[in-house]
């Protein structure tokens, strides 16, 4: 989710692609538009998956750091994809639950750095064809690649993102570089990526305990179904 707006930044060097070409239409700066953009930004349906990504490279980092752990989802094949499994998505719900939060903050952000024509640029650009093609590539990349870090998550983004764009995705992009939002797009993407580290970091530990639980109930589910057998 952080990296969508990263994948904008690719706008910045394309000013002069297509400029001949009709460049999309606009429109008038609406009541709401900062939360609409705040909604573009952190897809509700993307969200489980990016966050169960996340969850599984840091719970095999944290099992590697913990030795004893380890030694018993070594002995127990497919415990560890079990046990993320369980949590990830379970941490995906209580994160969809906190959703509104997060994009309260986002669209504080996008009020403070982007003028409200800005901030229709921007969702024009996200909600044009080019736009949509670009977030669902990267949303793809990272669910299919992960990422060990934000900055690499960016590089994977914005790569799929620019894959294979055609003729057709020049006026949107070059409509979108020519202007002041993409100018300050890298400031807000800043910003942005900020905002959302904290609140998983407050999502994290405000649910410390419930998250604990729910790892020992499944490790415990994990070696109950192997003696079963």
């Amino acid at each position: 989710m952080k990296a969508f707006a990263a994948a904008l930044l690719f706008a910045l060097g394309t000013p002069g692609l297509a400029v001949a070409q009709t460049r999309p239409e606009t429109r008038a700066p609406q009541a709401g538009d900062a939360a609409r953009l705040a909604g573009l930004i952190i897809p509700e349906a993307q969200m489980p998956a990016l966050i169960g990504i996340g969850f599984r490279q840091g719970f095999g980092a944290s099992l590697a750091g913990n030795p004893e752990v380890k030694k018993t989802y070594d002995a127990n094949p497919g415990m560890q994809d079990f046990v993320a499994e369980r949590v990830s998505q379970y941490l995906a719900r209580l994160a969809i639950a906190d959703l509104p939060s997060l994009r309260e903050q986002l669209a504080a952000v996008v009020r403070d750095e982007l003028e409200a024509e800005e901030i229709v640029d921007t969702i024009t650009f996200f909600e044009s064809p080019t736009g949509m093609k670009m977030r669902a590539r990267a949303t793809a990349a990272l669910q299919e690649k992960g990422a060990t870090s934000a900055e690499e998550g960016q590089k994977t983004a914005v790569a799929a993102a620019v894959a294979d764009l055609t003729e057709d995705d020049y006026p949107a992009l070059t409509a979108f570089g020519a202007s002041s939002a993409a100018k300050k797009m890298q400031l807000v993407n800043t910003r942005i990526m900020e905002v959302t580290k904290a609140w998983g970091r407050q999502l994290a530990t405000g649910n410390a305990a419930s998250l604990e639980t729910e790892r020992v109930a499944a490790e415990k589910a994990f070696l109950a179904k192997g003696k079963a057998k």
